[in-house]
């Protein structure tokens, strides 16, 4: 048997290291890759993540921008959103997302102001909301006009001659045991600043007054919240017999036209679509016969602003002078000190000088809103004969 002088000789400690050393190195390298693949698979869950909560988002996101104001960044967020809004609703996303939004107790097809809140309405059996066949309100008398297509004799009763006709009784119905004056303010965030101030002046015995002022709203972007929707709601739900207007500080800005296009604010097609949407509303408003007091956009601070607000004003001064069931209140002028001009303290009306505006120059302060709402349902008083005993002040 042969034997190999190799397999007896010692090894050499040092040709030892260098074989353990050779076999141990490539082992280094691998573990670095791996450590990067884990990095980078993280970074592409993260990034698939983020892209499918962007779809999720995209449209409630475009939603949003349609109704931030007209400009640059809206136009951005629009260029951006869109085309993310329009996969979404390829693959199906958005269901997906109205689904968590339902989950979460939210309505995605919610305008981004909301919607008009009402509280719980008991209406007298003789007085609830029409049905949608029901006729319009006259708007001489407030009251539907009747359908006579079923006489049998086929013949309408003769209307009286403009020289015959007396003129339309506006007076408001005087309140009764179970049927309590209804009483509503609607508007800005004037609206509900002077709504608390109204409720606390109406005697809650004989009459109920809701304060449904909305920040941020007008009619200006009906987009972003529907007054004439709202308003349509109210008069079914509600059948006011008053309604008090306050509105117009937030219509500074663009108006979106029927095709989706920006219309540039203080233009002839803004005051006509202006003076359109001021019509709508009121003819929704008095449609039952509901008389309303359109309350003018107080006098503010910022100068820049008064050459379009006295314009507004003078749209619902029209809009007001058009029908029976509504009357102006110059309240630009009322709130105006002697000199003209802003005021920030002005004399009430017993003479004695008080804070009424607040610091933005635009709201008010409570005595001011307590003076205002005096003002309001005075104006009501003269023009609708509100009883004195509705109301816990002297008219």
């Amino acid at each position: 048997m042969a034997i190999d002088v190799d397999e007896l000789r010692t090894p050499d400690p040092d040709e030892t290291e260098v074989e353990v050393l050779a076999c141990e190195e490539p082992s280094s390298p691998p573990a670095a890759r791996t450590t990067t693949t884990s990095a980078g698979r993280v970074a592409l869950v993260l990034a698939i993540c983020l892209g499918l909560w962007g779809l999720l988002l995209a449209p409630t996101l475009e939603r949003d921008a349609q109704t931030a104001p007209i400009g640059l960044r809206r136009a951005v967020a629009l260029a951006l959103l869109r085309p993310l809004s329009a996969v979404a609703e390829g693959f199906a996303v958005d269901r997906a997302a109205e689904t968590v939004e339902r989950a979460l107790g939210r309505d995605p097809a919610e305008q981004p102001g909301g919607e008009l809140e009402l509280p719980p309405i008991a209406l007298p059996p003789d007085e609830v909301a029409p049905s949608a066949a029901d006729p319009p309100a006259s708007p001489s008398t407030g009251r539907r006009e009747q359908d006579r297509s079923g006489d049998p004799t086929g013949r309408a009763e003769p209307r009286p001659s403009p020289a015959q006709a007396a003129p339309p009784d506006v007076s408001i119905r005087a309140p009764a045991a179970g049927r309590p004056l209804r009483v509503a303010v609607v508007g800005d965030s004037l609206a509900q600043g002077l709504g608390p101030a109204v409720v606390e002046l109406f005697d809650p015995d004989v009459a109920r007054v809701l304060s449904l002022g909305r920040q941020s709203t007008g009619l200006a972007r009906a987009d972003y919240f529907d007054w004439t929707a709202a308003m349509r709601q109210l008069v079914d739900a509600f059948r006011p017999d008053l309604v008090f207007v306050l509105m117009g500080s937030n219509d500074n800005q663009a108006q979106i036209g029927p095709d989706g296009e920006a219309v540039e604010v203080g233009s002839t097609a803004w005051v006509e679509g202006y003076r359109e949407r001021t019509a709508r509303f009121l003819r929704e408003a008095t449609s039952a016969g509901t008389r309303v007091l359109w309350i003018a956009i107080p006098v503010v601070q910022d100068r820049q602003r008064w050459d379009l607000y006295r314009r507004v004003n003078g749209i619902y001064r029209e809009a007001a002078e058009a029908d029976p069931l509504a009357t102006y209140v110059d309240a630009w002028s009322l709130l105006q000190p002697r000199r003209g001009g802003y005021a920030a303290f002005l004399r009430n009306e017993r003479g004695v000088l008080q804070e009424m505006r607040a610091g933005d120059g635009i709201h008010f302060t409570p005595a001011g809103y307590g003076y205002l709402a005096r003002l309001a349902i005075r104006a009501a008083a003269d023009a609708f004969d509100l009883p004195q005993r509705a109301v816990t002040f002297r008219l």
